[in-house]
């Protein structure tokens, strides 16, 4: 049985369970009520009829005055007026047998007399019926009405989880789902569904990094190892001194581990730690960082003492540093080295004074081992810059200037009162 099934007939039971409690209620009350008052009825007739009743000198009863209250007043009722089971005096209507449409009730007169009064209560055992006869029907129909219901919801809670079966399945066969839709409201499938939307994300971002990984392993080890291996034959054959092919080999393996490190640190999704930093500090330490041929070239331009950020102080450190150690690389030139605040971000920026990049290879300069023609390097440096600048919450993007290119990227800035609260 489907899970929608099951939650229409589970809702159809609680809707029977509850109506039926409700009902057998309601019909005890009511029932009470009758009870009550054809009693109430039948105590206000039999003392009507007791002070109507008198015993004559004869110690016969009779009824005294012409105006009796039974007659003309809407009520079928009868009484008799018996003593050691002889019958002395009786009037009205009286049933002819024992039925439960009438109802009796006794009162002792005086001289052991006694008066058995009856009242016909058809039409409150009618009304009684009647009441447990529109929950016998009441009782069915709530029940399909609950089904009918409880089908209705079922199909509207499980469209989600429907989704998410499907975009389960997509996964377990290694295909990424576009986000689901989330429903309205802020309740658990809501909930369910934003976990699946961000694992579904974690997952790809995950497979993509993997096979990054793979791709750029297997594209940018293949040259070091050809080299290597050729260094090795040469070697073997005697066709190269042996200290020229130890220095390539050695060469080549440097650029393997280089490769491998930078690699591993593409794959790893960093976490980024956020807190209030004082940003003059962290542009300083990055540039007293730089070896001094290096450093000689970087024009610093110092921010406001009372300028902080918010980020995490290695990430940050990591794509300052590629990003210098780039714009190092690709002019003979000064590398500028400035922030500015605005709108409560803080926006830094390095810019050289390079020939500059082509508008149409921008995109391209943080993918992975992307040299952009000429110079040396394993094309790793931006990527890497781009990765801990994202974790941080932030975007890098590039202008090409003529001469040069510009470098930024923003982070929120904190308050310094925040600060040193």
């Amino acid at each position: 049985m489907s899970l929608r099934w099951k939650l229409a007939l589970g809702t159809a039971m609680v809707a029977i369970l509850a109506t039926g409690l409700h009902f057998f209620i309601a019909y005890l009350g009511f029932r009470q009520a009758i009870e009550d008052e054809i009693q109430s009825e039948l105590e206000r007739w039999s003392a009507a009829v007791a002070q109507v009743v008198v015993i004559d000198d004869r110690g016969r009863p009779r009824l005294q005055g012409g105006n009796w209250p039974w007659l003309g007043s809407g009520y079928t009722l009868g009484f008799r007026v018996k003593r050691n089971g002889r019958i002395y005096l009786e009037a009205g209507i009286l049933p002819p047998a024992p039925t439960p449409d009438w109802a009796t009730i006794e009162r002792r007169l005086p001289q052991g007399f006694t008066l058995e009064l009856y009242l016909n209560v058809g039409e409150y055992r009618r009304a009684l019926a009647r009441q447990l006869q529109s929950g016998l029907v009441t009782l069915p129909l709530a029940a399909v009405l609950a089904a009918v219901l409880g089908l209705f919801i079922a199909q509207r809670m499980l469209v989600p989880l429907d989704r998410l079966a499907r975009g389960v399945e997509k996964l377990s066969h290694v295909e990424f789902p576009e986000p689901l839709p989330e429903p309205g409201g802020n309740d658990e499938l809501a909930a369910l569904t934003r976990s699946f939307n961000r694992m579904a994300r974690a997952l790809k971002e995950a497979f993509e990094r993997e096979r990054a990984f793979t791709r750029y392993a297997s594209h940018e080890l293949r040259n070091p190892l050809a080299t290597l291996h050729a260094q090795l034959d040469a070697l073997e054959s005697g066709v190269v001194p042996k200290e020229e092919a130890v220095a390539e080999g050695k060469r080549a393996l440097d650029r393997m581990r280089s490769t491998l490190d930078g690699l591993l640190l593409l794959a790893r999704e960093p976490k980024a730690e956020l807190e209030p930093l004082p940003l003059a500090p962290l542009l300083e330490r990055a540039v007293r960082a730089l070896p001094e041929p290096q450093r000689a070239r970087v024009e610093l331009t110092p921010p406001p003492e009372d300028l902080w950020i918010e980020a995490d102080e290695r990430l940050f450190a990591r794509a300052l540093e590629n990003l210098l150690n780039n714009a190092l690389k690709h002019t003979d030139g000064r590398v500028h080295l400035g922030a500015e605040a605005e709108n409560g971000q803080v926006r830094l920026i390095v810019r050289d004074e390079g020939p500059g990049v082509p508008p149409e290879l921008l995109p391209k300069l943080t993918q992975p081992f992307f040299r952009g023609g000429a110079r040396p390097g394993l094309g790793l440096g931006l990527a890497l810059a781009a990765q801990a600048i994202k974790a941080m919450g932030g975007d890098l993007r590039f202008e090409s200037r003529n001469p040069g290119l510009v470098a930024s990227f923003t982070l929120p800035r904190a308050e310094v009162e925040d600060v040193e609260a």
